[in-house]
């Protein structure tokens, strides 16, 4: 951490910075910044207070590059930018190792020649030193008559044969004559190609390059095919870009409605019927945020690879989002239905995704639907399949749902109207923020009083509508971040007002959604209402449930870290929840951690549920972390509480939630 003021000079480094510049408070006060960032020019340091101070911007890249006190260069990402009481901008900073940054060079260059494959007219086939086919581009697979996953590991000249330009002579194989020569082999003008799925020969040119390694010796090859009629190309390689999935090579979202299209005009005569599969993956976002989109995108074509080889050639398997497939499986009855989706699924439980040496197993949720006459449109039927599988995804990991119009469907179709009645309640100011207590089992009079954040909603006529209605849909339908930002902004707004008018502190959680976890911009968004406000961060707490933290697990962490150095206390809500609590608990930089209710409650009466929260609140102090106990009803477990030594309780038989008391109605500080 950095701190320095308008005119560029250092105010304050924290003890990590100190230690990697080698500077001391004594010699590091008030010299320019460009002590510890040499290449920082004089614009950027006359910059500062025009454009840091007031924007909250770095004028430089996001990267920055010192010398350690050793002389070492050292190479910094930035994390996060903030002013602080208009006079300073404190800089958050990780040093980046030499292997993370030649590891993002390099990747940055296989994406770059990945999008440059996808894009080029010409037909890009890359094989190893035995002639076998490691890579296709979409317009070989295209010249070649190949579907997604075939060709790879064949030998290359299985493939396709080349013939001289009037076709009468089978030509010498190109890669084997490169691999021997060890140069560029290149057919003088025309030749004819011939493969085993096209009907008639393709008009080409045609080139292989040798590949060498590091030592320099023959690896593989590159073959260019270009066809002679190029704008007849160029037009087919548009086509397919239009309707195809550029990462996995399957069908988009847009080919495939189309082709569900035509499936509900000919199921519409009632004489044949077809399945539709919707897929949705368990566990992507994890990967992801642990391993790296990297390691995302290999999942995706590893699993496109998998469910297509469970496809006969009629059907139409296709990418529908991130993490979500369709499956279209053409003159196919009920139970041929069932038999293909109970297939995905057992492929998937035997499936592991192996990364960076270890393994990850993912999970899936199954909506199925038939196309008869029943159904009217390809949205109809897409909607009830996604509404299937939604249905699925709340019975459980790994579970298949039909789509019969039974109740767990209505009532998803009732809870889509939430999504009308929240975004007007958010606009017309219809939330309602309600507390509730926190307090020590044994009370200590030197804490400040403290309490949980509860919202409500206010209906147009008055009526209180309890979070149980529409918290759900506020979940399932993506509307939990805008929820979550009013509750920051109002509670912000509220505890300014009770300082401004004298009352005694008070401290707040405010629960947050794994939506706004997972957005980059809801940490700038806190970081200017804490400023607005002029709150002490130390007033205002997070709580975040298990299960949120864990699937994202690098962002909870960086979030935590942030706001944690200015002040904020971070609570994990539901512990023992999950299956893995004690092995993600070291992970997080939290204050307190709150035992899951369902352990709390009953516990005087059921030993294992006794012997739960005993086992938590002892890991917990043993690791410097206060517990929380929940669902606290009567005298009787707070008695149990307080023997078993949880340091804080909460519940009904604490205090009752109740609305935000009015800053007019509250005593004055004498």
């Amino acid at each position: 951490m950095v701190t320095f003021d308008r005119l560029g000079r250092i105010y304050q480094l924290n003890a990590a910075a100190k230690n990697l510049f080698g500077l001391a408070e004594a010699n590091s006060e008030a010299k320019p910044l460009r002590q510890i960032f040499p290449g920082l020019s004089d614009e950027q340091i006359r910059g500062a207070d025009s454009i840091l101070i007031k924007n909250a911007r770095l004028p430089v890249a996001t990267h920055l590059t010192g010398f350690s006190s050793s002389g070492r260069e050292v190479r910094l990402t930035l994390l996060a930018a903030r002013v602080v009481e208009d006079d300073y901008c404190q800089l958050l900073l990780r040093e980046v190792s030499e292997g993370d940054w030649f590891k993002e060079d390099l990747l940055q260059q296989r994406d770059i020649l990945q999008a440059t494959l996808a894009n080029v007219s010409d037909a890009v086939i890359t094989t190893n030193a035995r002639t076998e086919v490691e890579t296709l581009n979409a317009v070989a697979r295209q010249i070649l008559g190949l579907s997604t996953h075939e060709g790879l590991g064949v030998p290359v000249d299985q493939l396709f044969t080349l013939y001289d330009a009037e076709g009468q002579r089978p030509l010498p194989s190109l890669v084997m004559e490169t691999l021997a020569r060890g140069t560029r082999v290149q057919v003088e003008g025309q030749v004819q190609l011939y493969s085993a799925d096209q009907p008639s020969p393709v008009i080409v040119t045609a080139q292989v390059i040798p590949l060498r390694n590091s030592a320099n010796h023959i690896s593989g090859s590159v073959m260019v095919l270009r066809s002679v009629n190029e704008a007849a190309g160029a037009s087919s390689h548009l086509n397919w870009q239009v309707n195809h999935d550029v990462l996995t090579q399957l069908p988009n979202r847009h080919h495939f409605e189309a082709e569900l299209a035509r499936a509900v005009t000919e199921a519409a005569s009632g004489e044949i019927s077809h399945g539709l599969l919707y897929v949705d993956l368990y566990h992507f976002k994890l990967i992801n945020d642990t391993c790296g989109h990297t390691a995302g995108d290999e999942l995706l074509r590893q699993l496109a690879v998998l469910f297509g080889k469970r496809m006969r050639s009629q059907d139409v398997l296709a990418r529908l989002g991130s993490d979500e497939f369709g499956v279209l499986l053409r003159n196919c009855t009920l139970a041929g239905t069932q038999r293909v989706a109970d297939t995905l699924l057992r492929e998937l439980q035997a499936f592991r995704f192996l990364w960076n040496e270890q393994q990850y197993k993912v999970g899936i949720s199954v909506g199925a639907v038939m196309i008869d006459q029943n159904i009217d449109s390809e949205a109809q039927a897409l909607s009830a399949a996604n509404a299937a599988c939604c249905a699925a995804k709340e019975a459980g990991r790994n579970r298949i749902h039909f789509y019969h119009n039974d109740n767990a469907l209505v009532q998803r179709r009732s809870e889509m109207h939430w999504v009308v009645k929240i975004n007007e309640a958010l606009a017309e100011n219809r939330l309602v923020l309600y507390r509730q207590p926190i307090v020590a089992s044994a009370p200590l009079l030197s804490e400040l009083p403290h309490y949980e954040v509860l919202v409500r909603m206010m209906s147009p006529e008055g009526e209180l509508i309890p979070p149980v209605e529409f918290i759900p849909a506020a979940e399932r339908y993506g509307l939990m971040d805008e929820i979550d930002r009013w509750v920051v902004r109002n509670l912000l707004q509220y505890m300014r007002r009770r300082r401004d008018a004298g009352l005694p502190e008070e401290s707040y959680a405010v629960n947050l959604s794994g939506v706004s976890l997972g957005d980059e911009s809801f940490c700038e968004f806190v970081w200017n209402e804490l400023a607005e406000s002029a709150v002490k961060p130390k007033l205002l707490h997070f709580e975040i449930t298990e299960t949120v933290a864990v699937s994202n697990l690098q962002r909870a962490v960086e979030f935590m870290e942030l706001f944690g150095e200015s002040g904020c206390k971070f609570f994990l809500d539901d512990f023992g929840s999950g299956l893995s609590s004690f092995a993600y608990l070291k992970d997080f930089p939290i204050d307190y951690l709150k035992i899951d209710g369902t352990f709390v409650k009953g516990m005087e009466e059921d030993s294992t549920n006794f012997a739960m929260v005993s086992t938590i609140n002892h890991l917990a102090h043993v690791m410097g972390i206060k517990t929380v106990a929940e669902y606290v009803e009567n005298d009787v477990l707070l008695e149990w509480l307080r023997a078993v030594g949880v340091d804080y309780v909460q519940g009904y038989g604490i205090a009752m939630p109740a609305p935000l008391p009015s800053v007019g109605a509250l005593p004055q500080r004498s």
